[in-house]
């Protein structure tokens, strides 16, 4: 079983968890949307979690403006 817990603090933000070797696939992403706000209905059955392998979003890349902001601050 897995709890996940918040990395600042320390409190479980879950109960047992059960991983599941895939994401499950979703037949029909339409069927159980809520009709008010538009959200699709959950793939992960409840106490479950799973990890996506592919990669999603852009890459982490810090800016150059960050680091020159961390260097004036430390004057």
């Amino acid at each position: 079983m897995t709890v996940f817990y918040c990395a600042k603090c320390g409190t479980a933000l879950t109960g047992d968890l059960v991983a599941l070797p895939v994401i499950p696939n979703v037949d029909d992403p339409d069927r159980g949307r809520d009709k008010k706000t538009g959200r699709a209905r959950s793939t992960v059955p409840l106490r479950c979690y799973a990890i996506d392998p592919d990669p999603w979003g852009a890459p982490f890349v810090v800016a150059a403006a960050s680091r020159r902001l961390a260097r004036s601050n430390g004057r």
